[in-house]
């Protein structure tokens, strides 16, 4: 079972998928977490999932990311990033390749948009090899040139801009109150 401890009194999340071997909890990360995140972030670079970060740029930015831990040991990971004061990207999400498969990703996806609506961003942004678990969520694939405050913050310094090949993906907050659309799929 994948549980969720989250302080702030964030409103209980739907249950995503029963774990058949041990618990996942998905909680804030801890500064002592930034080296788990760190190894997950750039085994999965050379894979070609995920973008460059350094280990220090992940320990300056830990309070943003959430985990996932099964017995301690962290499996996933996900950062909600925020670029500008109406727009927060989902950055470096992330599952252990041996945890793939159960739903982790999409809880800890799920997690994420909770955390932005009890922040009132109005607007989550996420670039993506694999836009399906975002779009079962509720994301829309968009044009890049639709998220200006990425192409400013990140893109323009990144070895693939403009030929980067990404979706980039969308959800939109304001629209209510209620979580995101399903919980189908898994990442």
């Amino acid at each position: 079972m994948i549980t969720i401890a989250l302080p702030n009194a964030m409103k209980p999340l739907p249950r995503v998928q029963s774990m058949p071997d041990a618990a996942v909890a998905i909680r804030r990360a801890d500064r002592p977490d930034a080296a788990a995140i760190s190894r997950l972030v750039s085994d999965n670079v050379g894979r070609g999932l995920l973008l460059p970060r350094t280990p220090e740029e992940i320990a300056r930015h830990v309070p943003r990311f959430l985990v996932a831990a099964r017995a301690q040991t962290v499996v996933a990971c996900g950062e909600l990033a925020p670029l500008s004061p109406t727009l927060s990207e989902v950055r470096s999400l992330v599952v252990a390749e041996a945890s793939r498969g159960g739903g982790i990703g999409t809880a800890v996806l799920t997690a994420l948009v909770a955390g932005a609506r009890q922040a009132a961003v109005p607007r989550l942004c996420a670039f993506t090899h694999v836009p399906h678990p975002f779009v079962a969520l509720g994301f829309s694939i968009v044009p890049h040139t639709w998220l200006p405050e990425k192409i400013m913050t990140d893109c323009q310094g990144c070895q693939w801009f403009r030929r980067c090949e990404q979706y980039a993906v969308v959800f939109e907050l304001d629209w209510g109150q209620s979580g995101p659309r399903g919980t189908a799929g898994s990442i």
